[in-house]
């Protein structure tokens, strides 16, 4: 079980969740979207890869993580002051993703950042250096508390441009996440 919690939460460090509390740009919280990809994380001693399905309504936030075909499903269910992960009969639930991934993995995890680099924003309030293409209109890199999150691909179809590949990459640590769809409005 703890492989596959940890699994959950380094899914949510590349992909995204909300932070609950009083925050800069709380304002960016009511947005309604949802996405669903395949997301493949390593380090020096590890490597997986599996699919992900987020749904974020407002604070609230519902992330599926699962194998081939279905195999090994997580959920983890978010709220304000309540996170909760569960793999079959098994729960934890903490008051916030951060609290929960430092149990788990002791790992101090920047999960407040995610559910803006997923969308190509940085964290608001938080020093951070974005590059932009030639014509200044989609971010190529952001560099933040460390970590640098690479946008090399978009969905442009739509014109509104939300990524299609995010890499990211801290001490050794890497993943890569490749959006199959998003749903900018839910």
């Amino acid at each position: 079980m703890k492989s596959l919690l940890i699994l959950g939460l380094a899914t949510l460090l590349l992909t995204g969740c909300a932070r609950f509390g009083t925050q800069p740009g709380a304002s960016d919280l009511t947005e309604n979207w949802a996405l669903s990809g395949k997301m493949a994380v390593r380090n020096a001693t590890e490597a997986s890869s599996f699919n992900v399905d987020w749904e974020q309504r407002a604070q609230d936030f519902d992330i599926e993580l699962s194998g081939p075909l279905g195999q090994g499903a997580v959920q983890i269910n978010g709220e304000p002051g309540k996170v909760t992960l569960t793999k079959g009969a098994d729960q934890v639930t903490r008051s916030t993703l951060r609290e929960l991934a430092y149990e788990i993995t002791e790992l101090d995890l920047p999960l407040d950042y995610l559910q803006y680099w997923v969308r190509a924003k940085p964290y608001p309030g938080i020093e951070a250096i974005i590059d932009r293409d030639a014509a200044s209109r989609q971010v190529q890199s952001i560099n933040q508390s460390g970590w640098q999150v690479d946008y090399p691909l978009y969905f442009d179809e739509t014109g509104e441009s939300l990524p299609r590949r995010i890499d990211f990459a801290r001490n050794g640590s890497s993943g890569r996440l490749v959006i199959r769809n998003w749903v900018s409005e839910l």
